[in-house]
């Protein structure tokens, strides 16, 4: 009899594709059996035990995510859980737009009472070198053990062979040029075995302990592509952007959280009268507005137009801070709501805890 009963959502990714005639990889319909059987099939304690439910796959190469088509991975999850209780779910996902997905349905399952984990492959299933059976196999045993509920990534790092669970919430993109990834407070997982287990799981507990999170009606949310996100680089041009088709705009900063403060269309403050002007929100992230540090992010922060500032937040992933202000704007006509929602943690997000206030 089989004890767990678990969700495969197979998005796509490189974990869900195999060769084709040509000689490229695309997106299989047989990676969710491959997934499934080779677990099955494989050493783990729990490999006769569990029952999976498979999803038509979605066909999306990770690096042609789009807004709507988070839309529909997010009605494929709705669809498959109304009526069917799982005791856990996977999302088979592609490794270069990850972070984002991860960070996403961290927020909007921040209530799950069920883990569901994300998981992805360096290489295609075929490949010897691939780790995409084994982050399989870590989040299917993870569930097994009744891990605390929450969205994570499995995720087996190239550079030292070790597995490494992330929460979703915090879980920043893949490097170039490299296969690892990484996040605050990742775990370590490469020894956790069945005599072990119940340490590891209780550390998490005591990192992340569990408590009832803020919920909001999923059913009815329809994200839509309304923030514009931008990094700098020098001689950025913002005068090259239609501000006019978003609703806000994240501005990242160079690691000291500045961004240009000088010259015309190749400073930010330029970027904030033109959103002033087309009633945009302006957010930089990460950024501290405090005394102490570089003049440049004063100059920044007390730049007006129109009665407009900049809005800075600190404390979480560019991927996270982009998936907070994606939800906000797509669900909350009301400005304090919006913003409520913004400043208030949902999910462990928030990695460094500074005074975002002027001190």
């Amino acid at each position: 009899m089989k004890n767990k009963h678990i969700l495969l959502i197979l998005v796509g990714g490189t974990i869900c594709t195999a060769l084709n005639e040509e000689g490229n990889l695309s997106v299989s319909e047989k990676a969710g059996s491959h997934l499934v059987s080779a677990f099955e099939n494989s050493s783990s304690p729990y490999a006769k035990q569990v029952s999976f439910d498979l999803t038509e796959n979605l066909y999306i190469l990770s690096e042609n995510m789009t807004v709507e088509k988070w839309n529909l991975m997010l009605d494929t999850y709705l669809s498959h859980t109304k009526n069917t209780h799982y005791d856990g779910i996977i999302f088979a996902h592609g490794t270069d737009t990850l972070a984002y997905s991860a960070s996403l349905f961290a927020q909007l399952l921040s209530a799950t009472d069920v883990p569901v984990f994300f998981v992805s492959a360096n290489k295609n299933l075929s490949d010897a070198a691939s780790n995409g059976h084994a982050n399989f196999r870590c989040a299917v045993e993870c569930i097994c053990r009744n891990i605390t509920p929450n969205v994570y990534v499995s995720y087996r790092n190239i550079s030292d062979g070790k597995m490494y669970l992330h929460l979703g919430s915090r879980l920043q993109q893949c490097p170039n040029y490299a296969e690892d990834f990484q996040s605050a407070g990742m775990l370590d997982i490469s020894d956790i075995s069945e005599q072990n287990f119940t340490s590891y799981f209780e550390r998490i507990q005591i990192l992340y302990p569990p408590k009832k999170r803020n919920a909001f009606a999923i059913e009815s949310i329809k994200l839509k592509p309304c923030v514009l996100l931008l990094t700098p680089y020098v001689g950025i041009r913002y005068d090259a952007y239609h501000y006019e088709k978003f609703d806000a705009v994240l501005h990242g900063t160079f690691h000291s959280g500045t961004a240009c403060a000088e010259g015309e269309v190749n400073s930010v403050l330029d970027m904030l009268d033109r959103c002033a002007e087309l009633h945009v929100d302006a957010y930089l992230s990460p950024a501290l507005l405090k005394k102490g540090t570089y003049e440049t992010v004063s100059i920044i922060g007390n730049h007006e137009k129109n009665g407009q500032k900049f809005k800075f937040l600190y404390g979480f992933t560019q991927e996270t801070a982009y998936a907070k202000l994606l939800i906000a704007y797509s669900c909350f006509l009301d400005a304090t709501d919006r913003q409520t929602f913004i400043e208030t943690e949902h999910n462990f997000e928030i990695t460094d805890r500074k005074e975002t206030a002027e001190s």
